[in-house]
């Protein structure tokens, strides 16, 4: 009882500069180790192909078919999303239009390969200085988008398995039906009209941060869904004639339909950027239909082109990227 009488001072411990010091290089150790994460995954899936192979893919590519895809396909995810997250913020934080979203969308997008830990709140920290949206209702409405995303991802992969016979998982449909219910089931819940008379539930339907899910009309959902479709759709496209490029025979409804799953693996928070999930789910999707090195090259050219182009938005928008990572 007494030590509560004294100076604060007296009652606190010199500063651990050791933990201080943590604090400041946990981003950087973050980051670090999701990129050791993304060489160990390159490194299995390619550690029985010889560099030779990878060698001979790339000296027989049509490079200039490959960068023009994938300029299109960076440019159309880019600018996709932008509209995407222009409307959503609009649908339930007041009008937000495309050309301020832009620099917010931007520096999500250049932190990705070089912050980890601060790129994820880089749209919660626009929110929150542009809209004053409060940091938890912020984030809950990006979970809103990440539940319509995973929803259209799922649907697609459902009509892949009817308009590509050679779909590699045929038993995968039914695993698909029902977490597509399941979001379904979530999505019913939210946008019924009513709070659940169930106390628990209750409470959390009626938590000011989920305001995007409670407030969704099914109109908005589908628009939603259908821009999201929409640059899902494109980047499909846009796979097939990289592979084109590489002088890869996958035929295209093929490639169009394990888009979605390519994009559901290298979308888990593992790796920057989906770097090795991409590698690692382009030679299991494809594997039947062209050689391992060729499907490895291909992928390491598209996510290096990927990671040119977010270095170059940083370069586009150096002050505002400083910004974030400053108040994020």
């Amino acid at each position: 009882m007494s030590a509560a009488r004294k100076p604060a001072a007296t009652l606190e411990p010199p500063p651990d500069r050791g933990a201080a010091a943590s604090v400041q290089i946990g981003p950087r150790m973050r980051t670090a180790l999701s990129y050791l994460a993304a060489g160990a995954i390159i490194w299995f899936v390619a550690r029985k192909i010889p560099l030779a192979a990878i060698a001979a893919a790339f000296a027989h590519a049509r490079i200039g078919l490959f960068v023009a895809t994938a300029t299109l396909a960076f440019a159309g995810w880019f600018l996709g999303e932008t509209l995407l997250f222009s409307r959503l913020f609009s649908y339930f934080h007041g009008r937000t239009t495309f050309r301020e979203t832009l620099k917010a969308n931007a520096a999500q997008y250049f932190l990705q390969i070089v912050n980890v830990a601060v790129a994820s709140g880089a749209l919660i920290v626009f929110l929150n200085k542009r809209k004053a949206v409060p940091w938890l209702a912020g984030a809950c409405t990006l979970l809103f988008q990440a539940l319509i995303d995973f929803q259209v991802m799922i649907a697609m992969a459902l009509a892949g398995l009817m308009i590509a016979p050679e779909f590699p998982w045929p038993h995968a449909a039914c695993y698909l039906l029902a977490t597509l219910g399941a979001i379904w089931l979530i999505a019913w819940f939210w946008m019924r009209g009513r709070a659940p008379a169930w106390g628990p539930l209750r409470r959390l339907y009626e938590r000011p941060a989920m305001r995007a899910f409670r407030e969704a009309r099914l109109s908005q959902f589908i628009a939603l869904s259908l821009i999201r479709a929409a640059i899902f759709a494109f980047q499909g496209v846009a796979l097939y004639f990289e592979m084109v490029a590489f002088r890869l025979h996958v035929p295209f409804m093929l490639t169009f339909a394990l888009t979605p799953v390519i994009l559901l693996v290298t979308s888990l928070p593992l790796t920057p950027v989906g770097l090795g999930s991409e590698q690692a789910a382009m030679v299991l999707c494809f594997k039947g239909f062209a050689p391992a090195a060729d499907l490895l090259t291909v992928s390491l050219a598209a996510s290096a082109s990927n990671l040119l182009f977010r270095m170059a938005l940083g370069l586009c928008f150096p002050q505002t990227i400083m910004n974030f990572e400053q108040n994020a």
